[in-house]
């Protein structure tokens, strides 16, 4: 088989404190709220490394990077929020050892992503923007709706208190189609002090499940992993929106192409993000 039959699919792929007392939004709960300036641009970035066991053919190495600037407009919606995404700024590249690197702009995103989300954070997307080339997958709109917000309790919580939720969703993409499931727990560890602002520290770990299916030259690909993610967010209890966040995964899995009359690879995807509110 071509190592590019392979690649494509895994374009699927691609997201000190003290405690004090119990802490809310001025709405009576940790939950989001259309913010007081309904317009907030957030600054991301992501970096995954896929290695897959190609047997005879070695190891081989595949390397996913995106940086981008989002536009995240505000309203009052039926399910309490309507949001509307713009990438004003992306850069996004999957490089693999042989083939060309695919990348990925703002220019090949045109229009908006909308969805609802509720107070806990619960997305449903109602609209999507005109994909370009790689920008299904290498942008990732569906991700940005259902996994960029990280769930909140909707009440009041006390330092160390838990909360856990599960985020699922089916995206059906230009080269295929991506399946996604996790289960989080969060944490509120307490208050902490940046730039003179009290924020709160939410840390949070739990597992998740990918399986990507898509046609590429003739042949299905079929692949699937799950694994470790944790990561932690700093939440604005005043302004009640996120300020920033970090997140690493660290999953393994196998990609199968059965056309190529070989067993499944096994493959591994280590990764980090990032996230930043801007203009904070």
């Amino acid at each position: 088989m071509k190592l590019s039959a392979a690649a494509a699919v895994f374009l699927l792929l691609l997201a000190t404190t003290a405690c004090g007392p119990g802490v809310a939004t001025p709405s009576g709960g940790l939950m989001y709220q259309v913010p007081e300036t309904p317009t907030l641009r957030y600054l991301s970035g992501d970096t995954t490394n896929i290695d897959v066991d190609a047997g005879g053919m070695g190891s081989l190495r595949m390397r996913s990077t995106s940086e981008a600037t989002v536009r995240f407009d505000f309203a009052r919606g039926a399910e309490g929020l309507q949001v509307t995404a713009i990438f004003e700024d992306l850069q996004a590249r999957m490089t693999q050892p042989m083939g060309g690197a695919q990348t990925a702009s703002e220019e090949d995103v045109e229009g908006e992503l909308v969805f609802t989300m509720t107070g806990e954070g619960d997305a449903s997307v109602v609209s999507m923007p005109e994909l370009r080339g790689t920008a299904g997958t290498l942008a990732n709109p569906h991700a940005l709706a259902y996994e960029f917000f990280p769930r909140l309790p909707g009440d009041v919580v006390n330092p160390g208190e838990m909360w856990t939720d599960t985020i699922s969703y089916e995206a059906e993409l230009p080269d295929g189609s991506v399946s996604s499931s996790s289960v989080i727990t969060y944490t509120l560890q307490g208050d902490t002090l940046v730039d003179g602002q009290n924020l709160l520290l939410v840390t949070y770990e739990g597992e998740g499940e990918v399986v990507g299916e898509a046609v590429t030259q003739g042949m299905a690909v079929t692949q699937t992993f799950g694994g470790d993610v944790e990561g932690m967010f700093l939440w604005d209890p005043v302004r009640s929106l996120m300020v920033k966040g970090e997140s690493s995964h660290d999953m393994d899995g196998t990609v199968d192409v059965p056309a190529a009359g070989m067993p499944p690879m096994p493959m591994t995807a280590r990764g980090a993000s990032h996230v930043r509110l801007l203009g904070s």
